[in-house]
């Protein structure tokens, strides 16, 4: 987050979406077209997922987080869950 990492939303079909490397939860039926969410940049991002929810523009912009819960999202990769913690 202190990292200041730029938020970048991109509309793609689904199955470019995955073959980007993006995460999706497993199970889900998501529609043709996504939103894409890339933390950081585009040839190495920190993170990159489906998802619909609001979001920034730079990781800076979210402040003090509490981590509230984290699970496997994949072979080798973790999900984490936080709030805001003002």
């Amino acid at each position: 987050i202190k990292s200041s990492y730029p938020v970048v939303r991109q509309e793609l079909p689904l199955k470019e979406a995955l073959n980007s490397g993006a995460l999706g939860f497993f199970g889900t039926k998501y529609p043709d077209v996504v939103s894409v969410y890339t933390v950081g940049n585009n040839t190495d991002p920190y993170s990159r997922e489906i998802c619909t929810g609001p979001h920034v523009l730079n990781t800076s912009e979210i402040g003090n987080i509490k981590l509230t819960r984290e699970e496997s999202a994949g072979a080798g990769r973790r999900r984490i869950y936080a709030v805001i913690n003002s």
